[in-house]
């Protein structure tokens, strides 16, 4: 998702539509993104290491999806919307939670369906 569709919700509204972008495009994009994470890895190395970890604890809660928002459209489409916007570490907290508190048949129906060998959407 490019910074634009993110700052325009109707820019979603025809999922059928491609992001067209040159190959120099992408390949600058990639190369940006590098080039931000290595200056994000530098600076980080200059913190002082007392603060480090609370730097990236901060980062994380700053990025971080929250809690699932009620959006129009299926409970699998809230819910997918909401989970590529999630942490990896959201996602297994709350996808954990939820396992948790299915039924033990649901919780069989769940593992059967994205057990290996089987294709995921």
């Amino acid at each position: 998702m490019n910074d634009q569709t993110w700052n325009d919700p109707g820019a979603l509204a025809s999922a059928s539509e491609v992001d067209m972008q040159s190959g120099r495009d992408c390949s600058d994009n990639t190369l940006n993104r590098v080039l931000s994470a290595r200056d994000f890895s530098e600076a980080l190395v200059d913190c002082d290491p007392e603060d480090r970890l609370d730097l990236l604890e901060d980062a994380h809660e700053f990025l971080r999806a929250g809690f699932p928002m009620v959006l129009m459209g299926s409970i699998m489409e809230q819910a997918t919307f909401w989970a590529d916007r999630a942490s990896r570490s959201e996602c297994k907290a709350y996808g954990l939670a939820c396992f948790n508190r299915l039924s033990l048949q649901d919780q069989e129906a769940f593992l059967n369906h994205v057990r290996p060998g089987r294709a995921h959407e």
